[in-house]
């Protein structure tokens, strides 16, 4: 009886035991977990730690979630629990700057009609009578306001940099200036700052990367004829230089040896740039110069952007479909080339981190044997990288001719790199004005009076929107999902050249991406050797056509062209050859799935079979121990 109520007593201690541990856990460790991923993508990483760390003034959030709408949702139900989880852990992280409310906006309440005043995006769900809400809106003592209209899911993998983001525009007021330059309309055509659009749907759209610098930094564009770079100007963006004036090239100048930090973006043969069509002559658009340089600047600093040549990668080629040139099928596009860690600098803060880098037809620099400066490249090629003059590409570009003739090299290019050090003007005696006349202008210098800190890419393209960026349309809001870090690189650069912490860490933490590089090693292998039997096959094709040409120029006795014998067994032994090179292309595709299919073999082995092996063995394993223990115990009574 005492062993029965003992017993009873015990189990329900266990229950009432149990009970109070899920309470406890709940309450306090609720957003506690481990990060087994291998960048740590679920925890705050040490970019957002400081962040909050350095706040000031207190920041309010506020998380609006109708939970009723979504219970319907479950997928998008367990992302609202991460985001809240992780709104949290900022909170926690804090040390009290962050104060976090939760809401749930009900039809026609106070906290449905602020959503609406914060702008944020109520969207309707298929039988459900109530929008869902799913958005955050901040706000500091100054009355900032910076909202996330809308958590879309497919942005999961930057979820903590969103949120760090507008934590940080909140809590930072000392935002920079940054002045840009171009030949292109990269604002758009008769833009208008104070409303951020153009003033008709027929102009030119502004590019997202002005969106983007407009978001952390304060931006001014700047005439390309300008005389004299403002001394509020924080740092310079130079966007395709061509054909600016010696007048402009000077004043950059001048604001370089001033102190001024500057980005430019120069280009042998920038795809953007699309010449305008005359009807009277049709060649003229192909025979415009689409190139950009700085060369005078340039070699004052101690580099030199190549002027004739392009740089063409097959190991970081993009596959790109041509449509018909390509038989409607994607091949490596050597010319068009996704840069990943490999060719980044790792040492640089600047891209370190970075996870993909598009590029499009770039060019590359020299370093100079008599420069005073010290060079480190930022973006480099692969060291099978080859050269391409880009005359090829102006007027005869043949995407299958560029990948069949492809000869590897030895050598890596740089395609970016930063200028540091001392240096001396590259106008000691001014620049000429429009008058002919060469003029300094008023307080010009002759040496820096700092070391300068100058950033240089060989590509202008890298900056176009195809390049980095998707929209899509949700609800009548335009939303942008980047596709590679290209943007991020050149907010890195402005952020790391003028000295602020911002967002480098967290932003180049961004990304989910993990490219099979293997199954992608093995399908450029077999295509490499695919397009090589593919181009004899043309040749011998090409050769016995003409053979068999020559042959029926002959005429028999009657004047009647008919086929001899040796042309009948020069077809034959033709078609012969066809029928073996096709057998081989063919065995060549089936290789390349033949090898594809064995990793994928393996790895469904290791990583599906193995386990459920390993423990049925443990445990036929462990139950002939017991049974030989048993049997061992029998025999010894």
């Amino acid at each position: 009886m005492n062993k029965q109520l003992l017993s009873t007593t015990g189990l329900l201690l266990a229950i009432i035991l149990f009970i109070s541990f899920n309470i406890v856990v709940n309450g306090n460790f609720k957003s506690a977990r481990v990060d087994l991923t291998e960048d740590n993508l679920y925890t705050l990483s040490e970019g957002s730690l400081q962040i909050l760390s350095s706040i000031d003034e207190p920041v309010t959030l506020r998380f609006y979630y109708t939970d009723k709408v979504a219970q319907a949702l479950p997928s998008l139900k367990a992302y609202a629990q991460r985001v809240q989880e992780l709104l949290q852990e900022y909170q926690r992280a804090s040390n009290g700057m962050i104060r976090l409310y939760v809401m749930e906006p009900q039809p026609f309440s106070d906290d449905e009609q602020r959503a609406k005043q914060y702008g944020l995006q109520s969207v309707p769900i298929e039988g459900e009578p109530d929008p869902l809400y799913f958005g955050l809106a901040g706000t500091n003592t100054l009355d900032g306001v910076e909202t996330i209209p809308f958590f879309q899911p497919e942005k999961e993998d930057t979820l903590e940099y969103d949120l760090t983001k507008l934590i940080y525009k909140l809590s930072n007021d000392d935002r920079k200036t940054v002045g840009v330059v171009s030949a292109l309309e990269v604002d758009g055509e008769q833009y208008d700052p104070l409303k951020g659009e153009v003033s008709s749907d027929s102009g030119a759209k502004p590019w997202a990367m002005m969106d983007e610098l407009r978001d952390m930094f304060n931006v001014t564009t700047l005439p390309k004829d300008i005389r004299r770079i403002p001394s509020s100007i924080d740092l310079l963006v130079v966007v395709h230089p061509k054909e600016f004036a010696e007048t402009t090239l000077y004043a950059i100048d001048q604001y370089v040896l001033n102190g001024g930090k500057l980005v430019s973006f120069v280009d042998p043969y920038a795809e953007l740039d699309e010449p305008e069509k005359d009807p009277d002559n049709p060649m003229s658009a192909m025979l415009a110069s689409r190139s950009s340089n700085m060369d005078k600047l340039f070699q004052a600093w101690g580099i030199e952007r190549a002027p004739a040549d392009v740089v063409a990668d097959r190991k970081t080629a993009t596959k790109v479909d041509f449509g018909a040139k390509t038989d409607h099928k994607p091949i490596d596009y050597v010319l068009w080339q996704g840069l990943d860690e490999n060719n980044f600098n790792s040492e640089q803060r600047i891209t370190s981190a970075l996870n993909r880098i598009n590029l499009a037809t770039p060019g590359y620099f020299k370093l100079l044997d008599d420069r005073t400066t010290e060079i480190t490249p930022l973006l480099s090629s692969s060291n099978e990288a080859m050269l391409v003059d880009k005359r090829v590409v102006q007027f005869r570009n043949d995407p299958v001719a560029l990948l069949t003739k492809y000869a590897p090299g030895t050598l890596s290019y740089p395609f970016a790199v930063r200028v540091e050090g001392t240096t001396k003007t590259a106008f000691p005696d001014g620049a000429k004005a429009m008058t002919g006349e060469i003029k300094k202008m008023s307080g010009h210098i002759d040496e820096a009076k700092q070391p300068i800190d100058v950033v240089a890419i060989a590509d202008v393209d890298m900056l176009d929107d195809r390049f980095w960026v998707q929209t899509q349309d949700f609800y009548g809001e335009q939303l942008a999902f980047n596709t590679s870090n290209n943007i991020d690189f050149l907010i890195n650069t402005i952020e790391d050249l003028t000295g602020s912490e911002g967002l480098i860490s967290v932003r180049s933490r961004a990304g989910f991406s993990r490219p099979f590089h293997k199954v992608i090693a093995l399908q450029r292998d077999a295509e490499k050797r695919f397009r090589t039997k593919e181009r004899e096959l043309q040749q011998k094709l090409k050769e016995t056509q003409q053979r068999i040409a020559r042959m029926q120029v002959q005429r028999s006795g009657s004047g009647e062209q008919i086929m001899t014998p040796e042309q009948q067994k020069e077809i034959a032994q033709f078609r012969l050859t066809a029928n073996k090179t096709e057998q081989q292309l063919r065995e060549v595709q089936a290789n390349l799935r033949k090898d594809i299919d064995k990793l994928d073999t393996q790895l469904k082995f290791f990583n599906i079979g193995l386990v459920p092996i390993l423990v049925a063995l443990l445990a036929v394993f462990t139950g002939w121990m017991r049974i030989r223990k048993r049997n061992k115990a029998r025999g010894q009574q």
